[in-house]
């Protein structure tokens, strides 16, 4: 016996789906609809086709039935489909029926089909799925951005999709609708997201479903298209700067010793005061992102958040002064190509977490701010960066040389896709206009005792990790 296929409609408000029902002509009364429509009570597509098709094989067995009203009609095609009850007239009916609901457990349960000694049935298409888990497109969109994109974002791609299958369950792709986006989006919500972090999550979403629809796992339209929180970033606090007094009380030697107890904590915030660089950018440097171009000290930034940040910037004499260029010297005597090598695969262990090598610095610099008496909501380590641009403005360095050094891309003026590499030169005079020597005290600021603290630490923990417990040998038997 052909089996139809099934009569679906769904419903555009809800999202539910809905089986529907044209009644023959002989049977069409006026006292009846001419169409009956009943809820399937779900909105996954695949579960909705699997029960549309126990439907449609009681509407075959229906044809011959004489002429009835429209509840007779309803209460005919009443199915127990949690005890697997239907009504059928034949066995080959029976068997279908019985492998659809079978299958309908498996759907509801997320769980693989049972193995099974009888003869397989044959398949009908809607017991297929034709797209895969959401799980399985998620690994294939992460594996192929993890080619172009920095760890720290690739992350946060992953985390998004954990965070929904968490909430929403390992799906095939093909059932998910728009109204469990809508859902989900309503539960990050709920739990305290706010607008950016919401549309994040939405955007990343929404590239799966392109990437897939670009594979041709699925068909139809992006169901997380178009769900975006508008203006969401004019709700978020932006960043201040630090300001003269802010300064005196961060770089104050007796105060600034008790937190510099490492390299990374000694140099990073004067490295980002005197040259803008983002945390990552200057705690990812390496021995070989030192050069000199026409004379002038360089630093090669390679590690950046977009393509405009890779770049060259200027060391500041400041820093040469304070022993930076002795440092790095210190750290090609050791062997080491990382400027910071400890913080991937040295003394602190190996970070493999999405904030990398910031991590750790970014959150002590947080609670020096709060014991000098500078912390506010407003302002964080990457208020350096803040306030290093702010001064360049202050000096009349011109826009596009501040893009230039600072790895911004201006999107309001035109004539920066058309500028090219600054001199190396001008570059440094742009640098040397940063003035906070003038009003700090550096004079005592001492990077050696960071270094020598380090190096007893990792020699310490070496000597502990090659500690191995001596096992006496086993007495032999007599």
């Amino acid at each position: 016996m052909r089996t139809p296929m099934p009569r679906l409609v769904k419903d555009t408000k809800t999202a539910i789906w809905f089986f529907r029902w044209t009644l023959p002509k002989r049977i069409q009364q006026t006292d009846l609809p001419k169409t009956l429509y009943l809820s399937l009570k779900t909105r996954e597509l695949r579960l909705a086709k699997c029960l549309a098709g126990v439907l449609n094989l009681r509407v075959e067995t229906m044809k011959k039935l004489p002429n009835l009203n429209e509840a007779n009609l309803r209460k005919m095609l009443e199915i127990d489909l949690e005890r697997g009850i239907f009504r059928a007239d034949t066995p080959e009916e029976i068997a279908q029926g019985m492998s659809l609901i079978e299958n309908i457990g498996r759907i509801r349960s997320n769980s693989p089909a049972p193995a099974s000694s009888a003869p397989a049935l044959p398949k009908t298409p809607y017991m297929q799925p034709t797209s895969p888990l959401f799980r399985k497109v998620a690994d294939e969109v992460v594996k192929e951005i993890s080619l172009t994109l920095k760890e720290s974002s690739v992350y946060k791609y992953r985390k998004t999709y954990e965070i929904y299958i968490a909430a929403k369950g390992n799906r095939f792709l093909e059932d998910i609708t728009r109204e469990d986006i809508k859902d989900f989006k309503e539960k990050l919500l709920t739990e305290g997201n706010v607008p950016h972090t919401v549309n994040g999550h939405l955007g990343r979403l929404q590239a799966l479903f392109e990437f897939a629809l670009n594979n041709k796992y699925i068909k139809g339209e992006n169901p997380a298209e178009k769900l975006h929180i508008p203006h969401s970033k004019k709700k978020i606090k932006t960043r201040d700067k630090f300001y003269d007094e802010d300064l005196k009380a961060i770089f104050t030697w007796e105060s600034y010793k008790k937190m510099a107890i490492t390299p990374d904590y000694f140099w990073g915030p004067l490295v980002c005061l005197f040259s803008a660089m983002r945390i990552e950018e200057c705690t990812s440097l390496q021995i070989t992102s030192f050069k000199s171009d026409d004379g002038v000290p360089i630093m090669h930034v390679k590690d950046a958040k977009t393509p405009s940040g890779i770049r060259y910037v200027p060391l500041h004499p400041t820093l040469i002064k304070m022993g930076f260029l002795d440092y790095m010297e210190e750290v090609k005597k050791l062997g080491k190509t990382e400027l910071f090598w400890y913080l991937s695969n040295g003394a602190l262990g190996e970070l493999v977490n999405h904030n990398g090598t910031r991590k750790n610095l970014s959150r002590r610099f947080s609670e020096y701010l709060k014991k000098v008496g500078v912390k506010a909501d407003d302002n964080c380590f990457h208020s350096l960066r803040h306030t290093t641009i702010t001064r360049w403005v202050a000096r009349n360095i011109n826009n596009s040389t501040i893009y230039t050094l600072s790895g911004h891309k201006s999107e309001e003026n035109t004539h920066y896709n058309y500028l090219h590499s600054l001199p190396s030169k001008s570059l440094k005079e742009a640098t040397d206009a940063l003035d906070f020597e003038d009003m700090l005290d550096l004079k005592d600021f001492d990077w050696k005792p960071s270094l020598v603290r380090l190096l007893a630490r990792e020699e310490k923990r070496a000597k502990a990790s090659a500690r191995v417990p001596r096992r006496t040998a086993p007495k032999s038997k007599a």
